[in-house]
């Protein structure tokens, strides 16, 4: 059996972009699709992203965890966002999310967190001030994590980072939202295009081969929706890749 994975993370409700991924997965129907959480947040199609996971579960292997923005959607963070996904979602679909873990490790290969081990709202790999984290640091978080590979998403920058044990770190960006910008600390994360990113992972007998992918998809589309919801911060990030 061929050891593949279909690395996607921070969908944040986008279909359109979704789509696109999948589309570009079509060569690849043996590969477990693994969901690194952050995935239906957002002013653009929460269901619509919901019924389409469910529905690919029925021809391969989905695996997904939890992110911080699902924890709020569980949590039920009052705005009008959030009120917008409610309302999409339903109790179903809150209950399709309570039922993800934070973190799971797959065929003993592959460790999956959102953001780093043990917390979904921090960078695994980033420093704000100085691009990445100390390595020292890195490696103290994977500490204990008998993997292989360590993938992580949150930050929505695709990166690769080589351990000093030899271990491997895949974020592979984010499919639905190519940049944005918070507030705590403030802070812009971007990738300057408007492209659905996800990454492809395989064992081989040279070791893990990596394949970032950068995807294009009608993007003017996710903009519309975003506009259509007073959202003028995620259109921007949304048309263009930067904020």
């Amino acid at each position: 059996m061929k050891l593949r994975y279909a690395l996607l993370s921070d969908i944040h409700g986008n279909l359109a972009a979704l789509d696109a991924v999948l589309a570009d997965l079509a060569d690849w129907p043996e590969a477990t699709l693994l969901d690194l959480g952050d995935t239906l947040y957002g002013p653009l199609d929460p269901r619509g992203t919901w019924q389409r996971l469910q529905a690919e579960s029925a021809t391969r292997r989905v695996l997904g965890i939890n992110g911080n923005q699902d924890r709020d959607v569980i949590d039920g963070t009052s705005s009008t966002t959030m009120d917008y996904v409610l309302d999409e979602l339903g109790a179903a679909g809150v209950r399709w999310l309570q039922r993800r873990p934070a973190s799971v490790l797959v065929d003993n290969l592959v460790y999956a967190c959102h953001g780093k081990p043990g917390d979904d709202t921090r960078y695994w790999l980033e420093d704000l001030d100085d691009g990445l984290r100390a390595l020292g640091d890195i490696h103290a978080d994977a500490a204990g994590i008998a993997a292989e590979i360590l993938v992580c998403g949150h930050s929505h920058i695709p990166r690769v980072l080589t351990l000093p044990d030899g271990r491997m770190i895949v974020n592979p960006g984010s499919v639905g939202l190519p940049a944005f910008r918070d507030t705590d600390p403030p802070h812009a994360m971007q990738t300057g295009a408007p492209l659905a990113r996800y990454a492809r992972i395989e064992a081989t007998d040279r070791g893990w081969l990596i394949d970032h992918r950068a995807v294009p998809y009608d993007h003017e589309q996710a903009v519309e929706q975003a506009l259509d919801r007073d959202r003028l911060d995620w259109a921007q990030w949304l048309s263009s890749g930067w904020a």
